[in-house]
C-alpha cells in the first residue's frame, strides 16, 4: 500500500507541475530561412536571439546604462570569448576587478530576465554545469535580501580571485542566447554554396534543444546525393565547384575528388563562363582552374543524366529542357523553341551527336566512383539523417504553416496537380507524398536509375517542384546564351498571389489549419525591395541571409513569435563576425508588428501545451 501511496503522490505531484507549466507566457519562436552554409551569419542571428536579446537589454537597462553601454553589453552576450580577449588586457588591478563585478552582475540581471518564463528544468538545462550550483543560487535567490547580499557577492569576488570569471561569464552569455529563442524554425537551404553547414549542424546537436527544418531545393541535392542519386551529386559537384566550396566535400565529408579532378582538368580546358562565382582570401590560380574545369565536366554529365531522366519520366513534363539534341553539327550553336542562338564558349567534345545524352566510359568511371563514396560516407549519412529526421517538405506549428518555396497553383491560384503512377497528387496531398519519397529514398540507397533518384531531382528544378518554384531551371542557357530573356526563371503564380488574403486563405484551409493562422515562407524573394508581409499580414516572407555583397541596404528578415504576438525584423546587412564585433553593432535595425495579442499567450495556447494536456488527462486516470 505504501508503494501504490508513493506512485499515486508523484503522478500527483507531476499533475500539478504540468497544470503550472501551462500558465508560463509562451516561448519564442525564431523564423529563418536560406542560411547556405553561411555558418558566422547564422550563428550572428541565432546568437542575438535574431534580435531578441537587445530588445530585453533595452528594457532592463533603460535609464541605467546609456545606449553605447547597452551596445557593449549586448556584444558581449553575443560574442563573449572574442570580447574579453579584446576588453580585459587593456584593465588591470583594481579597475579589472571592478568591470569583472560589473559585469557579472549586469549578466546576471539578462539572464534572470530572459529565464523569468521558463520553469527551472528548463534553466537549469541552459547552465553549464561547471557552474551549476553557482548559477542556480544567483538566478533563483532573491539577491536583494540584505542578509545573503554579502553572500552573492563574496561568490562574484571568489570567481574573479580564482581564475573562473571569464569561463563563468562565458557560460551566462550562452545560457542567455539559449533561453532568448525557445525553438528555431529553419526554412529551406541549410546547404548550398557556404562552406560550414557541418557547423550549424553540430550547434544544433551541441547546444539546442527545439528546432525544426522545413527542406529546400538544396538540401535535396544533399539527400538525394546521400541516397545514391547521381543526377543530385553532379548538380551539387558543379555548384561546389562553382562557388570554391569543393572542400566541404573533401575535408569534412572525405569524398576524395581525385578521379574527377584528373577527368576533367586532362579534358577540359578554363573557360570565362565558368569562371568560380567567388574568389576567398589566398586562392590560387590552380585552383581557379580546377573549379572551372570540375563546373565543366559535371555540368557536362549533368546534361547527358537530365536528358536520359526526361526520357524516362515523361510524367515529369520536362522536355523543354532537352537541349543536347538541339547542338548544331559544329556544336556553335543550339535552337531552343526553333530559334537558333549563337554558343559562348562551348565545351561538348565528349557529347556524341548520334546519341547526344549518352554517358562515355570515361564519364561512367568517375561518376560510379563519386556516387559510391557519397552513399559509404558515415558523416554524410550522419548529417543527411539529421536534417531528415528533424525535418520535412512542410510544418504545421503552433497554428502557422511553414515550407520553403511555393504551393504549386495556376494563375487562378487552383492547386496544380502532378499524375504519378496513375494518381493524381496537389496541395498537402502531394508535400506529403514528396516527404515520403525522399525518406524512402534514404532509407534504401541505390545507384540504380529508379524512381525514387529520379524524382529527388525534379524536386531540385522540376517546374512543378514546391520547392523550387519556378518554370524551369536555365543553367544550359545561363553558361552558354548571351541571352537574358532566355535565361529567365519565371515564378510560380503563388509568389503574386500571396498578395491576396483569399488566397492566404485558401492554402491554410488545403492544410486544414484556421484562417487565423500564418504562412511562413522561406525562399529568396526575386525582388529584394518586395514587402515581406502579405495577405493582411497573414503571409510572412522570411530569409535572413541575403549577400552583403549585393550591396542591399538590409541584410535580409527574420520572424519572432513569442507570448506578445509576432514581430518581423529586419536584419542588418553581415559582412563578417570580425567587422560586427569591432563595429559592436546590433543585429536589428528595424521591426514590425504582424501581430499583437492584447492577452499575453501561455503555454497552454501552444501545439506543446496540448501535449501536456493530454498527459495530464491520461496521469488523472491513475489517481
Amino acid at each position: 500500500m505504501e508503494d501504490k501511496f508513493t506512485d499515486v503522490n508523484e503522478i500527483k505531484t507531476k499533475i500539478i507541475n504540468l497544470s503550472a507549466t501551462l500558465n508560463l507566457p509562451k516561448g519564442t519562436e525564431a523564423f529563418i530561412s536560406d542560411v547556405h552554409g553561411n555558418d558566422d551569419k547564422y550563428l550572428n542571428i541565432i546568437r542575438s536571439g535574431a534580435g531578441n536579446i537587445s530588445r530585453k537589454v533595452g528594457e532592463l537597462f533603460n535609464g541605467r546604462l546609456t545606449i553605447p553601454n547597452q551596445q557593449k553589453l549586448v556584444c558581449l552576450i553575443y560574442y563573449p570569448e572574442d570580447i574579453l580577449k579584446k576588453i580585459t588586457p587593456d584593465l588591470e588591478g583594481n579597475d579589472l576587478e571592478q568591470w569583472y563585478m560589473d559585469t557579472t552582475n549586469q549578466m546576471i540581471e539578462v539572464l534572470r530576465y530572459v529565464a523569468e518564463k521558463y520553469p527551472q528544468n528548463v534553466i537549469d538545462q541552459s547552465l553549464d554545469t561547471k557552474f551549476l550550483d553557482i548559477s542556480e543560487e544567483l538566478v533563483f535567490g532573491n539577491l536583494r535580501a540584505e542578509d545573503k547580499r554579502q553572500y552573492y557577492r563574496e561568490m562574484v569576488k571568489q570567481l574573479v580571485k580564482l581564475g573562473l570569471v571569464d569561463e563563468f561569464i562565458i557560460s551566462l552569455c550562452h545560457a542567455i542566447q539559449k533561453l532568448a529563442i525557445e525553438r528555431i524554425h529553419i526554412i529551406g537551404d541549410l546547404y548550398d554554396r557556404g562552406p560550414n553547414p557541418n557547423k550549424i549542424i553540430n550547434h544544433l546537436t551541441e547546444t539546442w534543444q527545439n528546432f525544426d527544418f522545413e527542406w529546400g531545393n538544396h538540401d535535396i541535392l544533399w539527400l538525394g546525393s546521400m541516397a545514391g542519386s547521381k543526377l543530385c551529386m553532379i548538380n551539387l559537384i558543379r555548384i561546389s565547384a562553382r562557388y570554391h566550396n569543393l572542400k566541404l566535400l573533401e575535408d569534412v565529408y572525405g569524398i576524395d575528388l581525385t578521379s574527377m579532378v584528373k577527368f576533367a582538368t586532362n579534358r577540359y580546358v578554363p573557360l570565362p563562363n565558368f569562371e568560380p562565382k567567388v574568389a576567398w582570401a589566398g586562392m590560387t590560380d590552380e585552383e581557379k582552374d580546377i573549379d572551372n574545369c570540375i563546373q565543366q565536366a559535371a555540368a557536362i554529365m549533368e546534361f547527358k543524366l537530365e536528358g536520359q531522366a526526361i526520357k524516362r519520366r515523361p510524367e515529369f513534363g520536362m522536355d523543354d529542357r532537352l537541349l543536347l539534341d538541339k547542338l548544331g553539327l559544329d556544336k556553335t550553336t543550339v535552337t531552343i523553341d526553333g530559334k537558333k542562338y549563337h554558343i559562348e564558349n562551348g565545351c561538348f567534345q565528349s557529347v556524341n551527336p548520334g546519341d547526344p545524352y549518352q554517358i562515355t566510359h570515361s564519364e561512367r568511371v568517375v561518376l560510379i566512383d563519386l556516387i559510391n563514396q557519397f552513399i559509404q560516407s558515415n558523416k554524410l549519412n550522419e548529417d543527411m539523417w539529421f536534417v531528415a529526421d528533424n525535418g520535412g517538405m512542410y510544418l504545421e506549428h503552433n497554428g502557422s504553416l511553414l515550407f520553403h518555396g511555393c504551393i504549386p497553383v495556376d494563375q487562378k491560384g487552383n492547386l496544380l496537380s502532378m499524375k504519378i503512377g496513375g494518381k493524381e497528387y496537389a496541395g498537402k496531398e502531394f508535400l506529403d507524398y514528396s516527404e515520403y519519397i525522399v525518406k524512402d529514398a534514404m532509407r534504401h540507397p541505390t545507384t540504380a536509375d529508379c524512381f525514387n533518384s529520379d524524382f529527388l531531382w525534379y524536386l531540385w528544378e522540376g517546374s512543378n517542384s514546391p520547392l523550387f518554384g519556378k518554370d524551369k531551371m536555365t543553367t544550359f542557357e545561363r553558361y552558354f546564351v548571351d541571352d537574358e530573356k532566355l535565361q529567365e526563371e519565371t515564378p510560380n503564380p503563388f509568389f503574386d498571389l500571396c498578395n491576396e488574403e483569399w488566397f492566404a486563405n485558401r492554402i491554410l484551409r488545403e492544410f486544414e489549419l484556421s484562417t487565423r493562422g500564418h504562412i511562413v515562407n522561406g525562399h529568396t524573394p526575386a525582388n529584394e525591395n518586395a514587402n515581406p508581409i502579405m495577405a493582411d499580414k497573414k503571409v510572412i516572407v522570411v530569409n535572413g541571409m541575403f549577400d552583403a555583397k549585393h550591396n542591399s541596404k538590409i541584410g535580409g528578415h527574420t520572424l519572432l513569435y513569442d507570448s506578445y504576438g509576432m514581430r518581423l525584423e529586419t536584419l542588418k546587412p553581415f559582412a563578417n563576425k570580425n567587422k560586427s564585433i569591432a563595429e559592436m553593432s546590433d543585429v536589428v535595425i528595424d521591426k514590425e508588428i504582424v501581430e499583437h495579442s492584447s492577452e499575453r499567450r501561455t503555454i497552454k495556447d501552444t501545439d506543446y501545451g496540448k501535449n501536456i494536456q493530454k498527459q495530464i488527462k491520461h496521469l488523472r486516470e491513475f489517481c
